[in-house]
């Protein structure tokens, strides 16, 4: 655990296999651990952040008066949350201790009905449109097929089609798995097959 963003820095002596999670309670927080970040003083090599949905909220809950959002705060919502944004995806090209990985992670909402229908990140105003463009990759997991245990496997989507919002700038992971990723399970771990590491792996030196 990071316990105090604020007045502490992040954990020292890590091992390999050593997630560092911090409770974002508020945006203050995300704010504090983003500036740490930034200063390239830590010995992260991934940042997720789980979930963008449930962030915004708590920017919402920052600046929004007693009586809700109004219409300018949206534009202060946006303001205040692309420069963090940017400060965190850009982790990857820190000039003194650059991060191998930067996951945002967030939920799904449906927009629209019946053939127009659309499954989209859940995120609110100019936010949407921005993030999406900041991004390298955009996925959408989703259930897959029955297989032979009776259970559904999982795959990831990385290319826009039957309504959903996805895709790889890189072209690497629509290129090689034709825009379906399988989420494989070992049957007697029940961990995945691969790994984001083995991804990242892959889309740099090749599968």
């Amino acid at each position: 655990m990071w316990d105090d963003p604020f007045d502490a820095g992040p954990p020292t002596d890590l091992d390999d296999d050593v997630s560092v999670v911090v409770h974002c309670t508020d945006w203050e927080t995300v704010e504090a651990v983003a500036d740490w970040l930034r200063k390239g003083k830590h010995e992260f090599r991934s940042v997720i952040l789980d979930s963008i949905t449930e962030l915004q909220k708590q920017c919402k809950r920052a600046i929004m008066e007693i009586e809700g959002m109004r219409i300018q705060d949206w534009g202060t919502l946006y303001e205040r949350m692309d420069p963090v944004l940017r400060e965190i995806r850009d982790l990857t090209k820190h000039p003194k201790n650059p991060v191998d990985l930067v996951v945002i992670t967030a939920l799904s909402t449906v927009k629209g009905e019946n053939e127009k229908a659309r499954t989209i990140p859940d995120i609110q105003g100019s936010m949407a449109r921005s993030l999406a463009g900041q991004m390298d990759t955009i996925g959408y997991l989703r259930t897959g097929d029955l297989n032979a245990s009776g259970q559904f496997d999982r795959e990831l989507l990385v290319d826009p089609r039957g309504g959903v919002y996805a895709g790889d700038r890189t072209k690497v992971l629509r290129r090689t798995f034709k825009g379906v990723i399988p989420i494989v399970l070992d049957d007697e771990t029940d961990e995945m097959e691969w790994s984001l590491e083995d991804l990242l792996d892959g889309m740099n030196d090749g599968f």
